[in-house]
């Protein structure tokens, strides 16, 4: 064979092969889970595609998916409420896109509306709006008990009724699209004086149970199924609704995010504007119930001054590992603080006749795969770790309502789980409402164990509130399921002051757009007080309070930034004041006070620009830091890590950067070469690395996001005018790869996931591990020194056979030092002589003492119950005290070390004696 031959034959196995690996590195083809045909109903479609981690884009006018400016992203599902020309194509990132794949759908118009609704009436309403959830349907009606048709009577107004009369309209919806007409509905309006309303409640000596029985024995199943589903019509912005019956004198609620502050509306795109408080984390810090009561108290004031009923917090999941991505939303890894946290929080916003929601009920520790996951959780570690909290909250506060997670827990959706509604309901005494996380409802079975209103609901939200009507015709659920959750739903509403005020148009509120100055006001001081108590001092190399220092570098891109959030994510300016998604508040940016405005209004001098002009910030040279250094007195570095919901974040988030690294070394070596010292400022939602850095710098000062006015706050403790008194409520491990979950939290694609640590979470596993931490649960410096002295119990016998035991412990606290502060007290228990596998202690007890001046001395009491001594037997499902001794450990931290130097510890002999 001649070489120009062989020549050939390599080009041609060449593209040959070529052709082969490029058909293998082609993305598979879309499918979607509901075929192309006509339907009666909207549908819920799901679409994937074979090729791992491959993105899949649609579009619903015909155009190109691949190119269209319309094109979206497959998130979770696509509604398909109208008729429509889907396409879909599959991308990934070195490989050719799949084919675009067209789905054609023909949807039945949906059956047009009436508001108010049809039924017996005390008074007639006096005009009637139709409507239709089909975009662009055109509706027809008669109302001389004919059916309508195209030829009858077009809608453009709203209807008057006649009075002395039935009243009865008919009606149809149309579209020239292809779309078969709707279904006919028929709306029939009477006169009945002797109909009973719910606003008979507000009768004196009227029993309020009767009285809901009766207002839903005179529901239409349309509006039984309505009601708990959701309207998904707010006036406000809110985040949801419920449905309103007016001839029945329902109103409806407004339900509102958030744990961090109220929410209505966005930053991105405009909202009504409310205070932004230090976030949950950073609340919890305080370790000051009586604050975060007030928080709460304040939060409802500015929800009834926007109309608001419901707020969609507190948020009370467990930090089980620092990556979490909404870990900043919720309190801390402990459940007794996270109990303690939201029970105040709950006490202070319903004093005010506004409803707390305890939420994510249960286990949402997670984002990433949130809506899909199971997590295989033992039960001992979910009463011991993860339900602990709501039920402290629930016995202290009594709240209005619990949101459903997304996730499963042992193999089954939060909001249909029988196990966790039961514990919730029937141990726990939750007497309140059980809504769904938005868009955690999958099944209509979770009314039958108990579940209360799907939220956000709405009459398209799919499969839509009709498809309870067939949940009842197959027996899936009963009637008097619907009927119970009725109930539940109507026990909250008459709690409202929209319903003793009777308020259905809330436009007088909606027109409302900024707070009350006055309101406005005072809450700027108290979330300034709750930032300066939430502050936690990590280090303090005789450098804080800031003494005979005039100008102050702030160092820091994000210093010199504002920024607002496209989507979810937190804004920015001058740091990371809040978090993002439901915990983002809209704010007044005006009214947002940065580092340098703070430090400048306090008297300071602020460098803020190298020789060249740039702001100070990351990437700056070894020179420019000895310039900073030499023309200022101190250097301020802020270190920023924002939280936002939906996904986790990642090791290296944990850790700073190579370019953070060398701006905190460089200035540390130019300011010590000077004699000068530099501190840093953690403006962090989670937890962080500081092992590799922190010796090179001489105070390090947790900030959190402290709110609108958290840098006015900051400014207070760099200057001594206020004593930082915050500790940690996490556990701060040396590297992440030391938490006891490393290597067990989800990724995007993870399905299931076992809790292998079990009840070891934070603490309880650090205490097995101490040289793994870096800043205990607990931790955290003053300005002045504390005293722990005279430990009483008022007895050293604990007798499980008395019902109602109890020992009382009292302790005494003195500020030894020079400079007035307050301590955090924690109490400890732990068992010394158990059998089985238990934390070596467990905190039982905290307080907070009032402002100690110098040589001033508090006395606190703690009680403790059979309760706080008891571990969750999983062989008789219940809690379980064994007798022997324990011991009682007070003190201001966790560190098992520092407690034995400078804490104080008392045992107590548990017995069983029968009298």
């Amino acid at each position: 064979m001649g070489i120009r031959n062989k020549i050939w034959i390599l080009i041609a196995l060449s593209v040959l092969l070529s052709i082969t690996a490029f058909s293998v590195n082609k993305v598979e083809n879309p499918v979607a889970s509901v075929p192309s045909g006509t339907y009666d109903l909207p549908q819920m479609v799901t679409v994937s595609s074979s090729t791992p981690g491959a993105q899949i884009y649609y579009t619903i006018d015909g155009t190109d998916p691949l190119s269209s400016q319309t094109r979206r992203v497959v998130r979770w599902f696509i509604s398909v409420n109208t008729s429509m020309t889907l396409k879909l194509v599959a991308v990934k990132d070195g490989m050719e896109s799949s084919d675009v794949v067209t789905y054609q759908y023909i949807i039945r118009v949906s059956t047009p509306k009436a508001s108010p609704g049809p039924g017996d009436w005390k008074k007639l309403p006096e005009k009637i709006t139709l409507s239709c959830a089909t975009p662009g349907a055109t509706i027809y009606f008669t109302t001389d008990g004919s059916e309508p048709s195209r030829q009858s009577k077009k809608y453009t107004e709203p209807i008057v009724l006649k009075e002395g009369q039935p009243n009865i309209i008919k009606a149809i919806a149309i579209k020239d699209d292809g779309s078969p007409d709707s279904y006919v509905a028929t709306f029939e309006y009477k006169e009945n004086p002797n109909i009973v309303l719910l606003t008979d409640v507000l009768k004196p000596g009227v029993d309020s149970n009767y009285v809901i029985e009766k207002v839903i024995s005179e529901m239409s199943i349309d509006e039984k199924v309505r009601m708990v589903w959701g309207a998904a019509t707010s006036q406000l912005g809110a985040a949801g609704n419920t449905y309103a019956i007016p001839r029945l004198g329902i109103t409806s609620m407004e339900l509102a995010d958030g744990p961090a502050g109220l929410r209505l509306g966005s930053l991105s795109s405009g909202g009504r504007i409310a205070t932004a408080w230090p976030n949950p984390m950073m609340l919890a810090s305080t370790w000051n119930t009586e604050i975060v009561e007030r928080i709460g108290a304040a939060i409802a004031e500015e929800c009834k001054y926007y109309g608001v009923d419901i707020m969609l917090g507190p948020g009370m999941n467990i930090h089980r590992d620092p990556l979490g991505g909404r870990v900043f939303e919720y309190y801390s890894e402990d459940p007794y603080v996270t109990g303690k946290m939201a029970a105040a929080w709950i006490r202070g916003l319903q004093r005010n006749d506004v409803g707390a929601t305890m939420k994510h009920y249960a286990a949402n520790n997670a984002e990433n795969n949130r809506m899909n996951i199971n997590e295989i959780i033992s039960e001992r570690a979910l009463r011991e770790i993860y339900l602990l909290g709501y039920e402290i909250a629930i016995k202290e506060s009594n709240p209005w309502a619990a949101m459903g997670a997304y996730n499963k827990v042992n193999g089954t959706y939060c909001t249909e789980n029988e196990y966790l509604i039961k514990i919730l309901k029937d141990v726990f005494g939750f007497g309140g409402l059980l809504m769904s996380d938005w868009g955690a409802y999958h099944n209509p079975i979770a009314y039958k164990f108990g579940f209360d209103l799907n939220t956000p609901g709405g009459e398209t939200r799919l499969p839509g509130p009709d498809s309870l009507k067939q949940a009842i015709k197959d027996g899936t659920i009963k009637e008097e399921d619907i009927d119970r959750a009725i109930a539940t739903i109507l026990k909250i509403v008459i709690k409202t002051d929209t319903f003793k005020r009777q308020i259905y148009d809330k436009s007088e509120f909606a027109s409302r757009t900024k707070l009350d100055a006055v309101m406005a006001s005072m809450h700027s001081k108290l979330s300034k007080e709750a930032a300066a108590e939430g502050m936690v001092l990590l280090k303090n190399n005789n450098t804080l309070p800031l003494r005979n220092v005039k100008t102050i570098a702030v160092v820091g891109k994000i210093a010199y930034k504002t920024e607002l959030p496209t989507t979810w994510g937190s804004p920015v300016k001058g740091m990371y004041f809040e978090g993002g998604g439901s915990a983002a508040v809209v704010v007044d940016m005006n009214e947002v006070v940065t580092i340098v405005d703070a430090l400048t209004e306090s008297g300071f001098v602020v460098l803020q620009k190298a020789p060249n002009g740039e702001y100070l910030g990351e990437g700056m040279s070894a020179e420019d830091a000895l310039h900073v250094a030499e023309n200022s007195d101190i250097g301020l570095i802020l270190i920023g890590r924002p939280g936002t919901e939906g996904t986790d974040n990642t090791p290296e988030t944990m850790r700073i950067s190579q370019e953070e690294f060398e701006m905190i070394k460089n200035l540390s070596d130019a300011y010590h070469k000077f004699g000068k010292k530099v501190i840093v400022l953690l403006n962090v939602a989670l937890p962080i690395e500081v092992d590799d850095w922190d010796d090179y710098v001489d105070a390090i000062l947790y900030i959190g996001l402290p709110g609108t006015y958290g840098a006015s706050a900051l400014t207070d403790i760099l200057t001594g005018k206020v004593s930082p008194s915050g500790k940690l409520v996490d556990t701060w491990p040396i590297k992440y790869e030391y938490a006891p979950t490393f290597g067990n939290m989800p990724q995007a694609n993870t399905s299931e996931m076992k809790y292998e640590e079990d009840i070891y979470v934070g603490y309880r596993y650090y205490d097995l591990h101490p040289e793994y931490v870096k800043y205990p649960f607990g931790y955290g410096l003053s300005y002045t020194n504390f005293e722990y002295t005279s430990l009483k119990l008022d007895k050293q016998v604990f007798n499980l056979s008395n019902e109602n035991e109890k020992i009382f412990v009292t302790v005494k606290v003195k500020n030894t030092g020079n400079f007035a502060g307050k301590e955090v007290i924690q109490l400890y228990i732990r068992a010394n002589d158990s059998s089985i596998p238990r934390p070596y202690k467990e905190l039982k007890g905290f307080a907070k003492t009032k402002l100690l001046n110098p040589g001033e001395e508090e006395e606190v009491t703690f009680t403790i119950s059979k309760r706080d001594l008891a571990y969750f037997d999983e062989t008789v499902h219940d809690w379980v005290v064994k007798q022997g001794l324990y011991t009682i450990i007070v003190g201001g931290t966790s560190d098992n070390k520092i407690l034995d130097e400078q804490g104080i510890s008392a045992q107590i002999l548990v017995i069983r004696k029968v009298p």
